[in-house]
C-alpha cells in the first residue's frame, strides 16, 4: 500500500472506481495495472537516489495521486487475496 499524503488522497473513491483506474493502469487487466503502480513507484524511488532534488515525492504523487488511491483501495478490499498461503 502506499502512504499518500492527505493533500494527494482521494479514498472518497468506490472500489468500482478505483478498480476501473487500475483496470485502465493495465491496460485492461487489474492484477497487471497493480504491478505497473508498483514498477511506477520502483522507478520513483530509482531516480529519486540519482536526484533528491528533482525527484520529489510530490512530484511523484502530483502526476499518480489518483492512481495510488485507486491502488490502495483495490489491495484493501482484495487484501485476501494477496495474502501468503500458510
Amino acid at each position: 500500500m502506499f502512504r499518500i499524503p492527505s493533500y494527494y488522497d482521494v479514498s472518497s473513491l468506490s472500489f468500482n472506481e478505483a478498480s476501473e483506474i487500475i483496470t485502465r493502469h493495465g491496460r485492461g487487466d487489474l492484477l497487471e495495472g497493480m504491478k505497473a503502480m508498483d514498477r511506477v513507484w520502483e522507478e520513483h524511488c530509482a531516480a529519486q537516489r540519482l536526484d533528491m532534488d528533482a525527484n520529489t515525492d510530490d512530484d511523484f504523487y502530483d502526476d499518480y495521486g489518483y492512481e495510488c488511491s485507486a491502488y490502495n483501495i483495490v489491495f484493501e478490499n482484495m487484501k485476501k487475496l494477496f495474502a501468503t498461503a500458510n
